[in-house]
């Protein structure tokens, strides 16, 4: 997935924006030129993970679907 899909933006798992989310990626961007998969983050967080081929449709699904929340964690490794 990583070569056909390169860019990954993780999203907020949130239920009541999924099937909104879903039919957005439909209309602009295609079935065949994205994929998702759940993700659990570090600190036990749910997410999805959307994989797109370039940058320009994963900046234009940013701008296109305002009611997603984007995430991002930091892994610090073990302490020791």
């Amino acid at each position: 997935m990583d070569r056909e899909f390169p860019v990954r933006i993780t999203v907020a798992a949130d239920p009541a924006n999924y099937e909104l989310t879903r039919q957005w990626l439909q209309r602009h961007v295609g079935t065949g030129n994205y994929a998702s998969k759940p993700h659990i983050m570090w600190s036990a967080t749910r997410a999805h993970c959307v994989f797109f081929r370039d940058l320009h449709t994963a900046i234009m699904f940013t701008a296109g679907c305002p009611h997603i929340r984007l995430l991002a964690e930091r892994y610090t490794g073990p302490r020791g």
